[in-house]
């Protein structure tokens, strides 16, 4: 008995090491208490509201979509709109869009020309918001060292205002029907007021910042881009829909967990859509490719303005919205105020 006494007494544990495993311990349980409120060691919740109150946070994006509004409203339209006169040539010799500008500007004021190789020969793209006179286009084309014979084959295509106007109000119009439809499927999925106004929100002012960028690119409005802005609508209310359903349906997580767990998908869908964008901007630059050029860049200008009215507007609505329903229960519904904690 003895023995086995003094075993015992052998493998206690010293009084030093159980104060080195307690405190492992705690410090074992309170990163674990952290990393609950962490998704991947990002506490994007923490960082941004905990610093800055979500009242002031939630109002910067609206600001700027303000400010952004006179310039949004006068987007430089292309000819499709405006109607003008646009010009194709196909040819074996080389030409540069320099030389080109020099021929045709001395009759064409407002000018757009791209050039690029096609198969060994140059394609030519000539577009100006003016009329391009049969004169102008045998003048400067033989100033160019065309033959007569090869001008005579050119034909321009000519856009009548008429036509650009009827197809700016059928591209409203469509656009608003999407619009339309955008507000009716937000309200049957949350059958809430305020959630839904916040998505709907969002994807305007993604919208109407868009188009602020774009006027001050100096990026003319063409049928691609309004066919973009219609795609960004979908864009935007993804990543709205997405943080708001992970904030009020998920059930057994506090709110920081959720906005952490939905800004880490969000932010990683953004970012491919980003990227996958930004790659079309800069292969079309290459080739001339106008149209896909313009959706690309319409997209990029809408997903910068996507993260600050979802992960700045949006959450702190959503805050509010949460703090409001568990300050209101068992008061009256008329007593509420958007500045209230």
């Amino acid at each position: 008995m003895r023995s086995s006494s003094k075993s015992l007494r052998a493998v206690e544990t010293p009084a030093s090491e159980k104060s080195f495993i307690n405190l492992n311990t705690q410090f074992t349980n309170f990163s674990r208490q952290r990393y609950k409120y962490t998704v991947g060691g990002m506490d994007y919740y923490g960082k941004t509201f905990g610093r800055f109150d979500y009242r002031i946070l939630m109002f910067i994006v609206p600001i700027v979509g303000l400010l952004l509004l006179p310039m949004a409203l006068n987007v430089p339209l292309g000819i499709d709109f405006t109607g003008g006169t646009e010009i194709q040539i196909l040819t074996d010799k080389q030409l540069t869009v320099q030389g080109i500008d020099g021929a045709f500007g001395q009759c064409v004021q407002d000018l757009r020309t791209s050039v690029q190789d096609v198969e060994g020969k140059t394609a030519v793209i000539i577009r100006s918001k003016g009329d391009i006179s049969g004169d102008c286009i045998d003048s400067s084309l033989t100033q160019l060292g065309f033959p007569q014979e090869e001008i005579s084959k050119i034909v321009p295509s000519t856009f009548r205002p008429e036509l650009g106007r009827t197809l700016l109000d059928r591209g409203a119009q469509v656009f608003m029907i999407a619009v339309i439809l955008m507000i009716i499927i937000v309200f049957i999925a949350f059958r809430t007021v305020i959630p839904s106004i916040a998505v709907i929100s969002a994807a305007l002012f993604d919208i109407l910042i868009a188009l602020g960028l774009l006027s001050i690119l100096g990026v003319e409005m063409t049928l691609a881009g309004v066919a973009a802005l219609m795609m960004l609508i979908g864009y935007s209310v993804d990543t709205d829909i997405m943080l708001t359903s992970r904030t009020l349906k998920q059930a057994g997580k506090t709110f920081e967990q959720s906005v952490n767990e939905a800004f880490t998908t969000g932010i990683t869908m953004t970012g491919t859509t980003f990227a996958a964008m930004l790659s079309i901007v800069i292969v079309t630059e290459f080739f001339q490719m106008a149209a896909l050029q313009q959706i690309g860049i319409v997209i990029l200008c809408g997903l910068i303005a996507d993260v600050g009215t979802t992960w700045l507007t949006n959450v702190g609505i959503l805050n509010w919205y949460v703090k409001r329903s568990k300050g209101r229960a068992g008061k009256s519904r008329f007593k509420f105020s958007l500045f209230r904690s």
